[in-house]
Formats: C-alpha cells, structure tokens, sequence
C-alpha cells in the first residue's frame, strides 16, 4: 500500500481499526465480497428491541482501504436506528474518511453492502445472489464487470476492453445501460 495515495484518517482507522472482532449471539451477521479477487467483508450486529444497533463489529480480509471503510462503517452505524443505518451509502462512507483514491472507491461499496447484508439478515430478508448476464451476445456476468470496475476499469471504454462486454454483434444498447448502472454504483457521486 502507497501511503501517499491515503489521507490521514483512512491511514488511522487502517492502523488503528475500530470493532475488530465478532459479537456472540449477534442480532445479524453480513458477509460480502469475493476471496479471489481480495477483498472480504463481514459485519455483526447487536440491535436491541427498539431497532437501535447497540454495538457492531467487523472482520475484514482485503486492503487498507477495506479495512478503514469497515472500520468507519462500523462506527456510522452504532448508535443508529436500523432504518437509519439502511440509509449510509457508500459515499456518506468516503466522505467521513476525508475521500478515497478512485481506485478503492469499491471498498466503500462492500462496506455499505455489508451494513445492509447484516440489517437483511437481522430482518430475515433473503438476499439473492445476483449474478445475471449482463452482456448475453459475448456470455459476460455481473460479477465479470463488478470484477473488472473494482480492479480499474472506470470508463465504458475500460470496462469493454478488459471483458469484452457490449462489444457484440447486437451494438449492446441494452449492455451498456446495465454496465453503466453497475459503473455508477462504484463511483463517487
């Protein structure tokens, strides 16, 4: 990891994480992200009766900046409602770190996604694996382009050249609608 490419408080809650660790008997657990290609997440909640998130805690495999973001998600959400906690994006995420290289921005998305994995959990919501063929001329699934833009395809262009993605015979109008979804989803708004 490149110091110069963090800020100050990423670096503080990437050396000094806050709630690491598991919650016996937690109120719900989510766990996002993918082994292979680095970065995992896990988040335990401890909600009381009247839906307040009275503690939580994190176990994160991955990066520096998977490390501060669960670390500064975990400190969003005590203290919260439930449907408060629902309502933290990853970009309330980013910003109370100060910013995050472009490029880690996807952090900040499974940080967010964990948070509402564990509420899923805890409210008994199933969650569905989404992983659908977003370009079906050239056979390419969600997880493929997901992969590709959190490893540095930022642009349409990028996300074509490293998947092969809305580049069929059909021109991929419908392709790209989807793949730009999936590019908003990782990018600071």
């Amino acid at each position: 990891m490149n110091n110069g490419d963090y800020n100050e408080k990423v670096m503080d809650h990437f050396m000094n994480p806050r709630h690491v660790g598991e919650i016996d008997k937690p109120s719900g657990t989510g766990e996002v992200g993918n082994a292979a290609c680095g970065d995992m997440m896990k988040i335990f909640l401890d909600i009381d009766e009247n839906g307040i998130i009275k503690d939580a805690k994190f176990k994160t495999f991955g990066c520096g900046a998977a490390i501060a973001t669960s670390s500064i998600a975990t400190d969003l959400i005590i203290g919260k409602h439930i449907d408060e906690a629902r309502e933290i994006t990853n970009k309330a995420i980013v910003d109370a770190l100060g910013g995050l290289p472009k490029q880690k921005l996807h952090c900040s998305v499974l940080a967010a996604d964990a948070i509402n994995a564990a509420l899923d959990d805890y409210l008994g919501i199933e969650r569905k694996e989404e992983n659908e063929i977003i370009c079906h001329c050239m056979g390419i699934d969600r997880k493929t382009i997901e992969h590709a833009v959190s490893h540095g395809a930022f642009t349409l262009e990028d996300v074509k050249e490293k998947t092969g993605a809305a580049t069929g015979a059909c021109g991929g109008e419908r392709c790209i609608a989807n793949i730009q979804k999936i590019l908003d989803k990782y990018s600071e708004k």
